[in-house]
């Protein structure tokens, strides 16, 4: 989930706010501030920040990567992401689920890594995230999807026996867009709130860059 919340507004040509989790790391770092405006254009697979108003998740001013606007196909397949059927994952970078072994859990952990990342699956392995950028040689890890089972909250959203790694097809009603944070099996977006309507775009964020 990629909540903010925004401490400074002028007119919405300049705003900045506190960004308290990860859902869009490694652009957006959690703990940090971003700067946001409205009258830069609001292009496709840049971080906007948007109002989310699903009254059954966290509401309040999220930011998150616009990959669909109104006719796009949007598809995820394998953790893979598919807009009109071209493959779209390698134009930013993006985290995602990893098995790791206790020796590169450490390493991580040493190198700064929060320690509340990583989540336990049994006594020699654990679950976290982790970009391309993160992964080392010599260490061990796998990547870890969820490719047999149905996420509770997508089917209640879409009423599909979707799940995060494996999303649609589906089409960006008019007047809506689709977003996703970077942080890709860390993120409450579109997958589970649903579209958002266009009007209820904030600003984009133009630092840090993305």
């Amino acid at each position: 989930m990629v909540s903010v919340l925004i401490i400074a507004k002028l007119s919405g040509v300049l705003q900045y706010a506190f960004l308290p989790t990860a859902g869009s790391e490694p652009t957006l770092k959690r703990g940090t501030f971003i700067f946001m405006s409205n009258i830069l254009p609001y292009d496709k697979y840049k971080i906007l920040a948007f109002e989310q108003k699903n009254a059954d998740h966290f509401p309040g001013t999220y930011a998150q990567r616009l990959v669909g606007i109104e006719g796009d196909k949007i598809l995820i397949k394998n953790g893979n992401l598919y807009v009109n059927d071209s493959l779209i994952d390698g134009k930013f970078d993006v985290k995602r689920s990893y098995k790791v072994d206790r020796g590169f859990a450490n390493h991580l952990i040493e190198k700064g890594f929060p320690e509340e990342d990583f989540h336990n699956i049994d006594e020699d392995y654990y679950i976290t995230f982790l970009s391309d950028n993160d992964l080392e040689k010599g260490y061990f890890f796998e990547r870890f999807s969820h490719y047999a089972e149905t996420d509770p909250d997508i089917f209640k959203t879409f009423g599909k026996n979707w799940n995060a790694d494996n999303f649609g097809p589906l089409t960006v009603p008019p007047g809506k867009v689709f977003f996703l944070g970077d942080n890709r099996n860390a993120s409450l977006d579109s997958r589970y709130v649903g579209f958002a309507d266009e009007k209820d775009i904030v600003g984009r964020v133009f630092y840090p860059k993305n």
